[in-house]
């Protein structure tokens, strides 16, 4: 098994990572039965976010409760602008930390290291577990949205979920990615974790906030490669 990273990495996360995926399908699929709710209630729920303060919306994902109460505009903000986003991407840097940060903490690097890999096959291959696996995470939302869709006639596209789900894992391995290189370069897991979460918590805010403040509007150009609403997200 350790002559192969891919293979020993995916098998040391095999018990775990079903609870990933359970708790994805639930937080997808318990999202979307509640859209014919949201659609019956859709005037006091509309009359509500109104009133919320200026910018609050764009923090969830929407642009205005207009967007938000459209079935495409509501998967948008509870999924891809938010909690399924943030479940990728917090995965992708549990896995980016615990691939060599992780090892070094257990002390365990050595020991991989003593078989014939070469380093740069340790990071590469680690990296390759994370994104199959993250990708596998952001399959099970694509699965769940595309056999609810037609049940509560929400109004999502095969091409707009396809689209969506891609872009969850190219958000999530950005930041996946950003805790693999810095668990390389510093060795140091709760550092790591720190900054992959820092880094992912501060994105999203600053996104957000940004079209309502003029000075820091200029970082939009920084984080909306790697926001949590990209444009590819909307379905």
């Amino acid at each position: 098994m350790l002559s192969s990273v891919f293979r020993k990495t995916i098998w040391d996360r095999r018990r775990g990572y079903v609870w990933w995926i359970v708790g994805m399908v639930a937080i997808t699929g318990i999202t979307v039965a509640f859209w014919p709710t949201l659609q019956r209630d859709a005037a006091v729920i509309s009359e509500l976010l109104e009133n919320l303060p200026e910018g609050m919306m764009s923090l969830f994902g929407a642009e205005d409760a207009g967007a938000f109460l459209t079935g495409p505009g509501y998967v948008n903000s509870r999924v891809f602008a938010s909690v399924g986003s943030f479940i990728a991407i917090f995965f992708a840097i549990s896995m980016g930390t615990a691939a060599i940060a992780g090892e070094e903490d257990k002390r365990t690097m050595d020991v991989l290291l003593a078989n014939p890999i070469p380093r740069h096959q340790v990071v590469l291959e680690s990296f390759a577990a994370m994104a199959a696996l993250t990708a596998v995470l952001a399959a099970a939302v694509w699965v769940t949205l595309l056999l609810a869709n037609p049940l509560v006639d929400i109004g999502l596209s095969f091409a707009g979920i396809t689209a969506a789900s891609f872009g969850m894992i190219l958000l999530a391995l950005s930041f996946g990615t950003l805790a693999l290189m810095i668990g390389a370069l510093t060795g140091k897991r709760s550092l790591t974790i720190g900054v992959a979460s820092g880094t992912t918590i501060a994105t999203f805010f600053i996104n957000g906030l940004a079209p309502l403040i003029d000075s820091i509007k200029w970082t939009q150009k920084l984080t909306r490669s790697l926001c949590l609403q990209p444009a590819i997200c909307a379905v």
